[in-house]
Parts: structure tokens; sequence; C-alpha cells
């Protein structure tokens, strides 16, 4: 990593808060409130958008607090099925169920004298929400399986893109949880609120993957900026990230020109579908890893989905790219309730 991308800050460990840039008021207005619990042990609810940089804000956090050198440990709350909650959260002992061939430390364990990262905490069921109280008032946790007390001392950092308190209003959250979560809440602006930011993210996205990429860009062009600064950005810093690496495999000069950028007009309903898809296979790649079996419809389910997504509805040009019959994907998408209106732009 470059000198030049950590100069404000001192800490080796924080690799990834240099993501944190801009000098926009609302970006200084997150730093600040950073500042104000850093010293402290007080939960935090860090709430923005998908692709605002939660995950950044909770880093900073820990990798600047005093539990720093203790383990930061995240759990996407979206990510895990409801029925491996507990024992990712808890931990269980061997043979406590079917397929716990050997004893786990759940992530409350691992977290222990650091901070614990609950993303997208919305997502808990009712079940993980009481078993999630329980552990933060009584400070000690049994694994799933085992009878033994054990005493756990963890910072808990939520982030969430739904205001909890409507959940809370709504009797999708436990009133109780929230008042023990939401002691101090960070809001993180999305980058149409921000665009002062935007040259600087820009510049520093070409920086870290215009050397991966092979690409030494020296410039972007001003009517490049203004197209960039006229968008709406709806997937938020993620996208500008992924729409600067898409452009710097298309640019064959030095410059970033306007055509290196195609911004899809993503409305709100297939935001949710990306999101639905990262989901989607982050919850494949969980239990992939864990060894299970998933059933094949899921599986296609995903990849069909995918890509529709990619081909904007095109189930011809999906099929191909998939390696099947027109047909087959046609009959699979009515088996699964895909629908081909969803996907057309």
């Amino acid at each position: 990593m470059e000198q030049l991308d950590i100069k404000n800050y001192e800490l080796r460990e924080e690799t990834e808060l240099w993501k944190i840039i801009g000098s926009s008021k609302e970006i200084k207005e997150v730093l600040k409130s950073i500042q104000t619990v850093l010293e402290s042990d007080v939960p935090v609810v860090i709430y923005g958008e998908t692709g605002t940089g939660k995950e950044l804000v909770a880093k900073a956090l820990h990798y600047r607090g005093p539990r720093r050198k203790h383990p930061l440990c995240a759990v996407n709350c979206a990510a895990i099925p409801e029925n491996l909650m507990e024992s990712e959260l808890l931990g269980h002992e061997k043979g406590a169920f079917t397929g716990a061939v050997q004893q786990r430390i759940g992530k409350f364990e691992r977290a222990n004298m650091g901070t614990l990262f609950l993303d997208e905490i919305t997502e808990l069921s009712p079940a993980s929400q009481t078993k999630l109280l329980r552990v933060i008032e009584e400070q000690t946790l049994e694994r799933v399986g085992g009878d033994k007390h054990i005493k756990v001392n963890v910072r808990i950092v939520s982030a969430s893109n739904k205001d909890l308190l409507s959940e809370v209003r709504s009797n999708k959250f436990r009133e109780d949880l929230y008042y023990r979560l939401s002691v101090f809440h960070i809001n993180i602006p999305p980058l149409r609120e921000r665009k002062d930011d935007l040259p600087d993210l820009v510049d520093c996205f070409v920086k870290r993957y215009g050397t991966s990429s092979g690409r030494k860009i020296r410039k972007i062009d001003k009517r490049t900026t203004d197209k960039l600064v006229s968008y709406h950005w709806p997937g938020n810093v993620r996208q500008l990230q992924n729409s600067v690496r898409r452009a710097l495999l298309m640019a064959t000069g030095d410059t970033l020109l306007p055509e290196h950028f195609d911004f899809p007009d993503l409305e709100g309903s297939d935001l949710k579908m990306i999101e639905s898809l990262e989901v989607g296979l982050s919850k494949l790649e969980t239990a992939l890893r864990r060894g299970e079996v998933i059933p094949l419809n899921e599986v296609e389910e995903i990849f069909i989905r995918r890509a529709m997504n990619a081909t904007r509805g095109n189930i011809s040009v999906a099929a191909e790219r998939l390696g099947i019959g027109r047909s087959t994907v046609y009959r699979k998408m009515q088996e699964l309730g895909i629908n081909t209106e969803d996907y057309h732009h």
C-alpha cells in the first residue's frame, strides 16, 4: 500500500481505514462521531444504505480504540441461515447436533476483549434476538450443546440499512434489544449527498486498481467528472468503486473518458435484486465453506437470477452463458417463479 494513502492515520493495523475518504462536511461529521465514541465501550449502530461503507466505520471504531489489540469479528446476519445463527454466535460442542463433528468457538468468544460487528442486524430472527439479548445482559454464554458458562467481554457495533426504531414499532425487532444496542448512532450519508468527495474517491480507486490492472491513468477528463457528479449512485461508494475498476479495463490511453463509464439506470427494485443476489451468493459461500450440501434448486435459482440480471432479462443470452438450452432456462424460471419482466430496463 502506498504511503500517501495512510499519511493521516498512524495505526498500521488500519489498512482498511484509508477507504473513509473525503473532506465533505458530511464525511467530517461521520469522522467526528467516530471520535466521540472511540474511547468508550458504548454499543453503536451504524446506519447507511448498501454500499456506503458501514463496515469501514466499524473497523475505524475498533482499530483506533482501546480494543485494537484484540479481535474484530464480523457476522453478516443476512447471510447465515437461521438454524445456524446460534452456533455462529455462541459456538457449539462436538456432537451438539447432526453435523457437529467437532467443537466450534462462536464469534462472541472469538471477539472476547475485542469488538463484535453485527451487519444487517435487522435480519436476525426473533429467536436469535432473544439469545443475543441474554448474552449481552449476562455477559456469559453457553455453547450449543454445552453447559459451561463462559464469560465474555465484547463491544458490540451493529449496522443496518433499515431504521431500527421503525422495525421495533412494526414488531420485527425486540424493543429491549434495541435499547441495548443503539446507545449511539452514526449515520453514513449516501454518495449522492456527499458528491464533493467524488473526485477524491475516484482518485483513490484509480491509484488502487490502476496498479493491479497495469493501467497508468494520468488524468480524468473534465467531462468524465461531470458525468460522475451528475449520476445518482444508487449503489453508493461500492458502485463507484466497481465502476472505476471497469473503466480502467475499458481505458486504452492514459485518460479516463466518459464512455469508459456505463451506468445502468438502476431503480430501487433493481438495486434490491442486486443486494439479494449478493446475499444469495454469500449464503452459498458460507454453506460451501462449512461443507454442507445445498439443494440443487437453490443453487440454480441463484445462478439463473444472476445470469438474468447480467443479461437484462435476455433468456437466449442467459442460456448461452449458462451453457444450457433456452427451453431449459425457461422451464426452470417457471418452476422457480422467476419473472422476466423483473429484469427489463
